[in-house]
């Protein structure tokens, strides 16, 4: 499905300011090996019972998110003659912090993925953790989209439509950890505010019916993943809404989560909130400081400023969220090393053709377990 011309260069310039400072058809799996496309056969069954025990505590199921900067030239502040400010490049860097920060997650979503990032994503996935991920997505011509990267089973998976598409959207999998545990990830990109119209006064897709009329379109996003995952999540599993969620913690479309059950994995693992002044715990705003070619990616000395990406994850019933902190012995519970927190948030020490950063985002990582009576 492909959308028409004037709506995608209207919506190419409304999602310039990504950060709030910065549907249609059959998904397909896509093996790490292959560019190849196949259709994921449905399980057997993708509902634990309700006479089924709860599953027992595991810990491992490590997942890591980040908005990658799409660097299209109409929508960010790359030059065209930059290549999307050198996209190849920087998915290359994000690969490398991946494997060596975030230690090969097992669950990995990324936003703001458009056209020339489908083009670069399928091809150097066999260079990611040893060729082991595949590629969960579809592409609906929209130049803001998600993608999920797994090594586990793939139980089913498609992508949602939020308010405001096709520019906001979602793409859930439900994914088989093993030992009884089911995981519905639900990886997206909530609305910013250049394109976050009123319920009300929605031209696009609209919000949905339990979204009041003055409610933004953002606002509306997190009652939409609600209501998805009260249809589609299987029962007894871990719910994680992941993603660039394009405000604090603090505001209302995050806490509309919160009250509903999911909990801020990033504080849950003891870490600090981004302070007013920014730092290595803030995800975003990295090279707003500086206007070149490059977004500002080339520039060392920059900092992240917000904290608006989330791992938030939500327990089932009988059980209760884990998170592994910091990498030290004692907080490492399962051992291997994986901590809970955000990567990606100093510059590389040396640059790659001219860059020190990959993104205009940090990524965030958690290693989440359950703890069940």
């Amino acid at each position: 499905m492909r959308f028409a011309a004037a709506v995608i260069a209207l919506a190419l310039v409304a999602t310039a300011c990504g950060d709030d400072t910065s549907e249609g058809t059959e998904p397909t799996t896509t093996s790490s090996t292959t560019s190849t496309s196949t259709t994921t056969e449905a399980p057997t069954t993708t509902e634990m019972p309700p006479s089924q025990p709860a599953p027992a505590p595991v810990y491992g199921v490590e997942v890591a998110t980040i908005n990658v900067l799409h660097g299209f030239p109409a929508a960010s502040d790359c030059a065209p003659v930059t290549d999307q400010c050198n996209a190849p490049v920087r998915a290359q860097m994000i690969w490398e912090l991946l494997e060596e920060v975030a230690g090969c997650p097992e669950i990995i979503a990324l936003q703001e993925i458009d056209q020339r990032w489908f083009e670069i994503v399928p091809e150097i996935l066999p260079d990611l953790c040893d060729g082991e991920h595949l590629l969960l997505t579809e592409d609906v011509g929209s130049p803001d989209q998600e993608m999920i990267l797994t090594t586990l089973p793939v139980i089913e998976h498609e992508r949602m439509t939020l308010a405001g598409g096709p520019i906001w959207s979602a793409h859930w999998a439900q994914l088989d950890a093993g030992d009884g545990l089911i995981v519905d990830v639900f990886a997206t990109h909530y609305a910013s505010s250049g394109l976050n119209f009123p319920c009300g006064d929605n031209p696009f897709d609209p919000c949905s019916p339990t979204c009041p009329v003055e409610m933004t379109m953002g606002d509306c996003h997190p009652f939409q993943t609600l209501e998805f995952l009260e249809e589609r999540a299987a029962e007894g599993s871990l719910q994680l809404v992941i993603g660039d969620l394009n405000k604090r913690l603090d505001e209302a479309r995050i806490q509309t989560l919160i009250a509903d059950g999911f909990v801020d994995t990033h504080l849950l693992a003891g870490n600090t909130e981004c302070p007013e002044e920014g730092g290595p715990t803030c995800t975003t705003g990295i090279g707003n400081d500086f206007d070149t070619d490059y977004a500002g990616l080339d520039m060392r000395d920059n900092i992240p400023r917000r904290r608006i990406d989330f791992i938030l994850g939500r327990a089932p019933m009988g059980c209760e969220l884990t998170v592994d902190g910091q990498d030290t012995e004692e907080l490492d519970t399962d051992g291997d090393g994986t901590s809970t927190g955000v990567w990606n948030s100093t510059p590389f020490d040396e640059p790659v053709e001219g860059l020190y950063w990959p993104a205009d985002h940090a990524g965030i990582q958690a290693d989440i377990g359950l703890n069940c009576q």
